[in-house]
């Protein structure tokens, strides 16, 4: 019969064993700002219960000395096969199927261990984030859970065309249909251009109203959000005004647009890693042409448009945009923004949740999905204790610990 330890204990356990007690320092459920004590009941996969303390008799016991029990974390934005230090992103997503899902079975591993335990994949050609979804559902890749929204809509030679383009309409039509054939929760499109293209500005639009109408009418129709890749400018603007549902990367917002994104209850999906981390855009891309501006022009202008953003009391994510493992940066860079550290927790909490529309997972709640991590200290009083958890759950089976 396979046994595991028991973290913090010498308590041996089957495997198979599906409800535990887990006993950490505190607990934070995404739902205040305060992380109080409490033991947290797992059973079949879901949070049974939160009980004041343990009762005798309870067993199997998880005991995480010195910790806080967080909800799994939502990277709200990501993309499974690009590397950002490897450089040429759009690149790497032309590659031979079998290297790109390669690089994905590792990216996924690195998420997972990382607290991750849903990702919003926003783009991904050759099927490969559907490949990637059905393996770990089938259990032979372990990774998060994982929203995928197949291939991109993106203009011919446009930011985000890397196989698959849409010319018209009825192309954008087809393609949000194949999508959703395929099993895709959510629509992505490319309404600006982006820092790590050399064709394109962050102010570029390549898409008209109608065809943004239109790829939002399908979406919707088909039981689907449309998120949109828009740095700011008109493009942002044609988006808020036409039916999307999130903004991603948003550095280039101004407050008008901020506002209407509020009046309208959109999203904001923050990214940061890649722009301001040193293994991100400036490791792979930084030296190309064009490029190095573009970086820096982001770089100067995300922590003050992050700071209208959150005063203006938008709904907000937090996405690593294709750095793996390294959600803890991009939330800790809200708190340096502004945000107060139980809500930049939640934004990779209960904010992601929001924003994937998911229902089932976010917070530490009874009836939810057991999505659980544990990480050594107090995240609210210095949210950099989130980098490097030493005990992950997800669904209820332990996939990591230390």
């Amino acid at each position: 019969m396979p046994w595991e330890l028991e973290v913090g204990s010498w308590e041996l356990t089957p495997r198979h064993v599906v409800k535990r007690f887990l006993v950490p320092d505190r607990i934070f459920t995404g739902l205040s700002d305060t992380a109080d004590r409490g033991v947290v009941v797992v059973d079949n996969g879901r949070i049974a219960a939160i009980e004041p303390s343990l009762a005798a008799g309870s067993s199997p016991v998880v005991r995480l000395q010195g910790t806080t029990l967080l909800p799994g974390l939502i990277d709200a934005h990501s993309h499974v096969s690009i590397v950002p230090s490897r450089g040429d992103q759009i690149g790497q997503m032309r590659l031979p199927v079998e290297e790109q899902l390669a690089t994905a079975r590792s990216s996924v591993l690195a998420d997972l261990m990382s607290g991750v335990t849903t990702m919003r994949v926003m783009g991904q050609e050759r099927e490969v984030d559907f490949r990637v979804r059905d393996e770990i559902d089938e259990g032979t890749t372990l990774g998060p859970d994982l929203a995928c929204a197949g291939v991109q809509l993106a203009k011919p030679g446009a930011h985000g065309h890397a196989l698959t383009a849409v010319e018209s309409e009825e192309d954008i039509v087809r393609l949000v249909e194949a999508n959703a054939s395929r099993g895709a929760r959510l629509i992505k499109i490319f309404v600006t251009g982006g820092v790590s293209s050399v064709a394109t500005s962050q102010g570029d639009c390549p898409f008209s109203e109608r065809e943004i109408r239109c790829a939002a009418d399908t979406a919707h129709r088909l039981g689907l959000s449309l998120a949109a890749h828009a740095h700011g400018g008109e493009g942002a603007r044609r988006a808020i005004e036409n039916g999307v549902d999130t903004i991603e990367h948003g550095v280039l917002l101004d407050d008008g647009l901020i506002a209407a994104a509020v009046r309208r209850g959109l999203a904001v999906v923050g990214t940061f890693s890649i722009q301001d981390h040193p293994a991100g855009i400036e490791a792979g891309d930084a030296g190309r042409p064009g490029i190095a501006a573009k970086l820096h022009e982001a770089r100067e202008r995300v922590e003050q448009t992050w700071r209208r953003v959150l005063q203006a009391g938008a709904r907000v994510g937090v996405g690593t945009d294709s750095m793996h493992g390294c959600l803890a940066f991009d939330v800790a860079r809200l708190v340096q923004f502004g945000a107060t550290p139980a809500r930049a927790l939640r934004a990779a909490t209960t904010g992601g949740a929001d924003v994937c529309g998911l229902t089932d997972r976010g917070a530490i709640v009874p009836g939810l999905r057991a999505d659980l991590v544990a990480v050594v200290g107090n995240p609210l009083e210095d949210v950099r204790a989130l980098a490097g958890p030493v005990f992950v759950m997800k669904a209820g089976e332990i996939v990591h610990r230390l």
